[in-house]
């Protein structure tokens, strides 16, 4: 039985992974390039094997195998086509590597505030190769853009989002 807490090391040690803390490594000559897609959904539509692709490859990497509306949205064809667009069609467009994308959702996210996404993509640019002091450094960079009350809320999520993730790795361990 999975506890219904908000205690992510209770879950984290049930087996269970919580998207804000779910720790996995890409492979860096995966990173090395952009993604490219091999589907056009302006040709190929919503098909299977273009949401396979979307969630294997992007989706499921950033954040751990969990919905993209969560498991209380009840809509899973919206939840299934919103992956394949943004995960697959925006996020496989061959211009800038994954890297570099997650870095400039969570600067956007930070400038505008968004604190109940902010520490999933947070703990995503860690999962991309972003270290602690980089990102450390896009929270000080916020200040000068959404001002000093977003650049600090910004850096105390990402301080929360670190000790959850070495916690859990020392839970691992």
């Amino acid at each position: 039985m999975v506890k219904k807490s908000g205690d992510n090391k209770g879950l984290h040690q049930q087996g269970v992974h919580v998207h804000s803390t779910y720790i996995t490594e890409f492979d860096e000559d995966f990173l090395k390039v952009p993604y490219q897609t091999p589907y056009a959904m302006h040709k190929d539509g919503f098909s299977d094997e273009f949401l396979d692709d979307a969630l294997s490859k992007i989706q499921h990497k950033l954040f751990g195998p969990w919905g993209l509306i969560g498991e209380k949205g009840g809509n899973d064809s919206y939840a299934d086509r919103s992956s394949v667009y943004i995960f697959g069609q925006l996020y496989g467009r061959g211009t800038l590597d994954l890297k570099t994308r997650g870095l400039m959702v969570l600067a956007g996210l930070c400038v505008l505030q968004r604190e109940n996404v902010i520490p999933t993509w947070a703990n995503a640019c860690r999962n991309l190769g972003w270290s602690e002091d980089e990102l450390k450094e896009l929270g000080a960079l916020v200040s000068h853009i959404g001002g000093f009350p977003q650049s600090r809320a910004s850096l105390m999520i990402f301080d929360d989002v670190f000790e959850k993730r070495r916690q859990a790795e020392a839970d691992s361990a």
